[in-house]
Formats: structure tokens, C-alpha cells, sequence
């Protein structure tokens, strides 16, 4: 049989069931329907059924999901049984609100090396990791293996900090900076361009 193939926008919604059902573990709720789920998240019951049942049958007719099982299960689809490593490049840009929403959410993502180039920053100490000179990104060794870079250096220098950070073994990069990367075909790599983002809701707003 084909292997069904998983939208991408389902893969996108998979993380919010996640953090809403972490929240309602930790609040003692048990159990809950997609309609309830829906109200919490603001995302139709039929879509959350739809996105869930390319993974398997997790609900109960009349009695809705078990929370924790549903938890774990999205946990495995994610891969977020295991931690992930992540380097920082470009602190004192966006890469210090990362660092703030990582500490704060203890997503199972562990931020292991930063860097930066500006010397105000270079040296000093957040959430306990000592941030390093950009220009030795190439020299450095973490202590752990990085799985993740997230670049939100200058765009000038993008291209460079991506290729030093797939030297470093990384299997996939977030790239804030404004500009494409060509990297390896087996490095994922998620653009976050704002503008292109923007651009995209001024379309739709304008098209109205």
C-alpha cells in the first residue's frame, strides 16, 4: 500500500496539540474531545481529527482522547522523546528572545554553543552558556554535538555561518537572515522571512 503522504501545514499544527496537551497534563485534566480541543486552540474539530488520523485512531466514540496517551504518542511523532542540541548564531540580534522563549518553555531543545560579533556581547553569560566570537565559529568545539543551527546574523553573512555550521554536523538550520541558503539536500532548512511573510498577508488583507 502507498504511504499516505502528511501535509505539511498538519506537520505545522502537531507542535500547538503538543504544548496544549502539555498544559493540560500538568493542569490534572484526563481526558478531552476534539471539541474541546478545538476551543482551546481555536483550530476546527474536524481539522484536529483530520491532522490526528493520518497517525493513527487515538480517540474513543462519546469518551474523546486520553490526554496523556495523546501526549506521548505526538511527543514520538515529533521526536521529542529525545533533547536537541542547538547552536545560536547572531545573539544580540533575535537570537536572545530564542534563547528567552527556550529557557522559559524547556522544550526538550538544549542550547549548547552561542555565538555573536558584536564585543559588548562576546563573553558574556546567559542561561549559562558563555557566548563566543562569531569569527570563531569555525575553531569551536561544543561540548555536546550540535543537531540544530538558528542563524540571525547579518544577512552578509548567512551563507558562511550555515556552511560553518553544517561542517559542525548539524542536521538542520532555522535561518532568520534574509537570505537562501544552498546547503546539502539531506540539511533542512526552515527560512523565516518575515517580509515574505508579510507580503503574503497584505495580499490576502488587500485581495479581500
Amino acid at each position: 500500500m502507498k504511504e499516505q503522504k502528511i501535509p505539511k501545514e498538519t506537520i505545522k499544527r502537531l507542535p500547538l496539540y503538543y504544548r496544549c496537551l502539555n498544559r493540560l497534563v500538568v493542569l490534572g485534566k484526563d481526558t478531552l474531545s476534539s471539541t474541546e480541543l478545538s476551543e482551546y486552540l481555536g483550530i476546527k474539530p474536524t481539522q484536529i481529527r483530520k491532522d490526528l488520523s493520518y497517525f493513527g485512531d487515538f480517540g474513543t466514540r462519546g469518551v474523546g482522547y486520553d490526554l496523556r496517551k495523546l501526549f506521548k504518542e505526538i511527543e514520538s511523532i515529533l521526536n521529542l522523546e529525545r533533547s536537541w542540541n542547538i547552536a545560536i548564531a547572531g545573539v544580540s540580534n533575535i537570537g536572545c528572545a530564542i534563547m528567552d522563549l527556550l529557557d522559559f518553555n524547556h522544550s526538550g531543545f538544549n542550547i549548547v554553543a552561542a555565538f555573536d560579533s558584536d564585543n559588548r556581547v562576546v563573553g558574556s553569560n546567559i542561561y549559562g552558556i558563555t557566548i563566543q566570537d562569531l569569527d570563531n565559529l569555525k575553531e569551536c568545539t561544543a561540548d555536546e554535538p550540535i543537531d540544530i543551527g538558528i542563524i540571525a546574523v547579518d544577512p552578509v553573512d548567512a551563507r558562511e555561518v550555515a556552511n560553518c555550521l553544517v561542517d559542525k554536523g548539524v542536521k538542520g538550520i532555522v535561518n532568520f537572515a534574509p537570505t537562501l541558503l544552498n546547503l546539502p539536500k539531506e540539511i533542512e532548512v526552515v527560512q523565516m522571512d518575515l517580509t515574505s511573510e508579510l507580503g503574503w498577508l497584505v495580499f490576502y488583507i488587500g485581495h479581500r
